[in-house]
C-alpha cells in the first residue's frame, strides 16, 4: 500500500494539464476543479458559424447553447434552407396559421383582400381581392378571366357595388388613359385661374 506522499508524487508525476488555466488537474480530467466548477456556471462565449457574431448562451438552456453552432437567427435561416421549417409552416394554412388575423386583410396597394381558397381567383395563400368577390357576388356571375373591377372614385378600399365596375382589361387601359387626360385637363384650368388673380 502507498503512503500519501507516494499517492501525491505519483500525481503530480502522472498529472494532466488544465486547458483553460494551465495548472496541474487530475490525469483523467482535461481541467482542474475549479475551472470545471466555473465552467458549469459560466458559459464560454462562442461565435456564430455562419454570421460571426458571439453566442453568449444564458438561462436554463445553457448546455444546449454551448454546443449550438449558429445565433438564434442564423439557425432559423439554416432550418428554412434544410427545409426542416417550411413542412411545418405548410400544414398552417388558414386559421391554424400563426399569423392569422380572421382572414380580412389589407394589402401595401390599399386593396383589402379575403381568404377564399376554393376560389377560381385565390393566389396560393388563398386570398381574392374584395371588390372582385363583391362585383361576382352583386352581378350574380363570375368575372370572366380578362377582365378587371375599376373603382369608380379611385379609392381602392372602397368595395360597394355602386362603385365598382368590371370591364375588359383593353377598356380598362382606355379609362384609364381618359381619366389621366382629364386630371391634365383640370390642372390646366387651375393653373389658369391662379394667373388670374
Amino acid at each position: 500500500m502507498w503512503t500519501k506522499e507516494q499517492s501525491r508524487r505519483w500525481k503530480k508525476e502522472h498529472a494532466s494539464i488544465c486547458v483553460d488555466c494551465g495548472k496541474p488537474c487530475s490525469p483523467e480530467a482535461q481541467r482542474c476543479k475549479h475551472c470545471e466548477d466555473t465552467r458549469r456556471i459560466v458559459p464560454i462565449p462562442h461565435n456564430c458559424i455562419d454570421c460571426g457574431k458571439p453566442i453568449n448562451p444564458k438561462g436554463k438552456g445553457m448546455a444546449l447553447n454551448m454546443a449550438a453552432k449558429r445565433c438564434k437567427s442564423c439557425a432559423v435561416k439554416h432550418r428554412w434552407a434544410i427545409g426542416e421549417l417550411r413542412s411545418v409552416h405548410s400544414r398552417m394554412k388558414g386559421e391554424k396559421s400563426p399569423r392569422w388575423r380572421g382572414g380580412r386583410f389589407k394589402t401595401t396597394g390599399g386593396y383589402i383582400q379575403i381568404f377564399k381558397p376554393d376560389h377560381p381567383r385565390a393566389t396560393k395563400r388563398g386570398y381574392v381581392l374584395e371588390h372582385i368577390l363583391v362585383w361576382e357576388e352583386a352581378h350574380g356571375e363570375s368575372l370572366p378571366p380578362d377582365w378587371i373591377v375599376h373603382h369608380l372614385n379611385g379609392i381602392k378600399d372602397d368595395n360597394r357595388p355602386k362603385n365598382l365596375l368590371g370591364l375588359p382589361n383593353k377598356k380598362h387601359y382606355l379609362v384609364l388613359q381618359a381619366k389621366a387626360k382629364r386630371i391634365q385637363e383640370l390642372e390646366a384650368l387651375l393653373n389658369n385661374q391662379h394667373q388670374l388673380l
